[in-house]
């Protein structure tokens, strides 16, 4: 008896004491971050230096341990437009240094990006743009494009020689897995079930997605010639007979200004600023700066009220927000749940602090009951409050469903908006579960069409024909809504619609679209209409991002319910487990309208 009171007081103890350990290791980790966090000081004559490499998302938590712990990014494309807005106001900051390494953004966020950078340089303030040894391509060189002086290293490499656009299939996949899709749709160009049943872009979608191609190129075009003193010719026909410009050639072509390593930028910029020749130059990182307090730093501020952005990115799914750890086919690794979106916008509605809503839209739809349950949210909102759309990389189907519900819409340039139309898809994984996983079927009915949204069947020519029917009255609803929010006639939509995308400035044009511009217009448009003064107001981010506890804790459990399962489970349930995120996507598209736009648009 004594041994297992002292076995239990010494398992109770070292429990205790692995407790206080974390508990300790915890603490030291939140002070550290907190630390690091800590607002920078400023001197005067400073250089801010924007260092653009990898991803930026379109939002990040504020949570330190985030940062410090899950390699978060540092901050989001807001967080980089507005420390440009501030460095321009900051009298402490006389220049910025863009050193480019390789940034992954699509075109919207690099429209977005160079807006602002152009801002900052209207403020008659200096603005350099280097790669120095990771080369150029037209992506980076379109934000470079924007500074006073464009530099490349000597041996770098630069890539001008136009765009091209890639679409994913999926048949050959489903071939594999002996799963059958039959596809129905609304609109001649809605080629959203094109990946499923094809394994090249049909004529009208090769179509459409050329005219978007054409309108990327052409705004790049117009860009640079703009901004090197070039006509768009030269610029044109340096990009489509040339294979490939040295960056040597690129200066004598006039894209760049010279070819200088870091070390030489470093020393013109000291010259420029009136440094002494031992003085050290005075850098500021963006990581840092964006820490910087907006009247430290000179811009107004106030406490009249708040304007509440909310995010909706990912794909349209019913239920709550999650992200795929690695994304996957049909649906990639963002999805935008409706329970989500509408918790966040009744927040919005219910805050007496909140005076706006600017609604960020970043989705390719999904979902078309999910679109209706959020459109209604977003309605009951604009109800009592001004709500405008922000468009980012695309705002198409469903995620332009959902934006007929503000009253204002706002996109950039270069945004894929549109698609507006409708599918439909039955899928027959019956060969799957048969011949991969070893499970057969027997099926009973009490009527003759009972089992159509089984999966596990060819469906009927009756089943597929009322199908198509639901279908069409999905997308007669949607050109309602278009109509209504528009001031189009409902033939007029059908016309511009049919599943066909846009550019942002080509669907400003023919009238989805009512302001070109990025999030801060977006938000300067909403302050407006709430009758609150620049600087007055602060920004409320919704939903909240997760702290670095909640994705612990949510990790640990997902871990904890795998390991479980691992050692449980028998082989043929293993089996089946590795089969059950392909399953899941494909129940969440059987048989249910869907304003989605597909294939996955990636123009490069």
């Amino acid at each position: 008896m004594r041994f297992l009171s002292s076995l239990l007081a010494s398992i109770l103890g070292t429990l205790i004491a692995i407790g206080l350990i974390f508990l300790f290791l915890f603490l030291f980790l939140m002070g550290l971050a907190t630390a690091v966090e800590q607002p920078p000081s400023i001197r005067s004559g400073s250089v801010l230096v924007v260092r653009l490499s990898g991803p930026i998302p379109e939002v990040v938590s504020p949570d330190p341990l985030s940062r410090l712990l899950l390699e978060e990014p540092p901050y989001g494309l807001h967080d980089l437009t507005h420390a440009l807005r501030k460095a321009a106001a900051d009298r402490r900051i006389e220049a910025v240094w863009l050193r480019l390494q390789n940034p992954q953004l699509s075109w919207a966020s690099l429209e977005e990006v160079r807006a602002a950078l152009v801002e900052f340089k209207s403020s008659g303030k200096l603005l350099i743009a280097s790669c120095e040894d990771f080369g150029m391509d037209e992506a980076t060189y379109f934000l470079a494009s924007a500074a006073d002086s464009v530099f490349a290293g000597p041996e770098s490499f630069f890539e001008f020689n136009g765009f091209y656009l890639t679409a994913e299939f999926y048949k050959r996949l489903l071939d594999k897995l002996e799963v059958e899709a039959r596809v129905v749709r609304a609109g001649a160009f809605k080629s959203a079930g094109e990946p499923f049943v094809r394994e090249h872009l049909s004529e009208e979608n090769r179509l459409q997605l050329q005219a978007l191609l054409d309108a990327y190129n052409r705004r790049f075009l117009e860009t640079v010639a703009e901004a090197r003193g070039l006509s768009v010719e030269d610029v044109n026909r340096l990009a489509t007979e040339q294979l490939l410009l040295s960056a040597e050639e690129a200066v004598q072509a006039g894209l760049l200004d010279g070819l200088r390593d870091a070390g030489q930028i470093e020393r013109m910029l000291k010259t420029h600023l009136g440094y002494g020749p031992d003085e050290k130059l005075r850098r500021v990182s963006l990581r840092q700066y964006a820490r910087v307090p907006d009247r430290e730093a000179g811009l107004p501020t106030g406490n009249e009220g708040e304007i509440a952005v909310v995010y909706a990115v990912g794909t349209i799914v019913p239920g709550k927000s999650q992200q795929e750890p690695v994304p996957v086919p049909f649906l990639g690794g963002r999805m935008l749940g409706s329970e989500t979106l509408i918790a966040a916008m009744e927040e919005a509605r219910q805050n007496e602090r909140v005076k706006a809503v600017v609604l960020r839209i970043n989705s390719p739809g999904g979902s078309a009951a999910a679109s209706e349950a959020m459109w209604q949210a977003i309605r009951r909102t604009a109800e009592e409050k001004p709500v405008i759309v922000s468009m980012g990389d695309v705002a198409a189907s469903g995620g332009y469903w959902i934006s007929t519900a503000a009253d204002t819409i706002v996109a950039d340039p270069l945004t894929i908006t549109g698609s507006i139309g409708v599918i439909g898809i039955l899928f027959n994984a019956g060969g799957l579960f048969e011949n991969k996983l070893g499970i057969t079927y027997d099926l009973l009915r009490t009527s003759p069409y009972a089992d159509m949204f089984s999966g596990l069947v060819p469906p009927e020519p009756y089943e597929v024909e009322r199908l198509q029917q639901t279908i069409l009255a999905t997308y007669r609803t949607f050109l309602q809504k278009v109509s209504q929010a528009r001031g189009l006639p409902v033939d007029s939509v059908d016309a511009i619609g049919g599943g066909r995308v846009w550019s942002g400035e080509a669907a400003h044009r023919i009238g989805l679209v009512d302001v070109l511009g990025g999030l801060d217009r977006a938000i300067a448009i909403a302050a407006e209409k709430a009758g609150l003064a620049p600087g007055t107001y602060r920004i409320r981010v919704l939903p909240r991002p997760r702290t670095f506890a909640e994705r612990l804790a949510e990790q640990l459990e997902a871990k904890a319910v795998q390991t479980w399962r691992n050692l449980t489970a028998s082989p043929a349930t293993r089996m089946l487990e590795a089969y059950r995120p392909t399953l899941d996507r494909l129940r969440l598209l059987h048989g249910t309208p869907l304003a989605r736009m597909w294939p996955e648009v990636s123009v490069r």
